[in-house]
């Protein structure tokens, strides 16, 4: 895949799973028309995101509803999918465990850094997308197929399930597209249109 695409497929993912904004809230179709011409066999998913555009059109009322969903899912109370890698591979299930530290080193031998006031942790769901952005679009290939190996795709492969699960309307759909995309999910029936 052109590496300006796929850094393009992986700023939108990201996106997505940072805090809700009206940059996405009401660009929301753009990024659906990106996944649909860029990843084969999302058809079901794509059908959801668009139900859920066409019921609830750009603007604040769109934004609000992401946040109704976001919050439960990612932030607080009995939330739903942690955003942290973490969290998943911590024997105690804690924030900021030894896979933030792995992750935040991986991103500094590769030249990058988390800057100062940073909001989010260096192991967010969000923030290692957006990483694999910025090395596909620097094109460092080799760098980028160990992050996913070793950092990623292991994350994905236990919060997709969560989120997808959780049946959020953009979220779930969104998680299915990303794991049709990142883990070839055809054996789960995901990836069938």
């Amino acid at each position: 895949m052109d590496r300006s695409i796929s850094a393009e497929l992986y700023l939108s993912f990201a996106a997505v799973f940072y805090r809700p904004n009206p940059e996405v809230a009401n660009h929301l179709e753009e990024l659906i028309d990106l996944w649909a011409e860029a990843i084969p066999g999302i058809d079901r998913s794509i059908q959801k995101l668009n139900a859920f555009c066409d019921q609830i059109p750009p603007g604040e009322q769109r934004l609000n509803t992401l946040w109704e969903h976001y919050i439960p899912l990612f932030e607080t109370g009995a939330v739903e999918a942690p955003p942290y890698a973490s969290v998943y591979f911590e024997k105690e299930g804690l924030v900021l465990g030894q896979e933030a530290v792995k992750v935040k080193q991986f991103y500094t031998t590769c030249g990058f850094g988390m800057g100062e006031g940073k909001e989010e942790l260096p192991d967010h769901l969000a923030v290692e997308l957006e990483f694999c952005a910025l090395l596909a679009r620097d094109g460092k290939e080799k760098a980028l197929e160990d992050f996913e190996r070793n950092y990623l795709n292991p994350f994905l492969k236990r919060i997709l399930p969560r989120i997808k699960n959780t049946e959020r309307p953009v979220y779930a759909a969104v998680a299915a597209i990303l794991g049709c995309r990142q883990l070839n999910l055809l054996k789960e029936g995901d990836c069938v249109g």
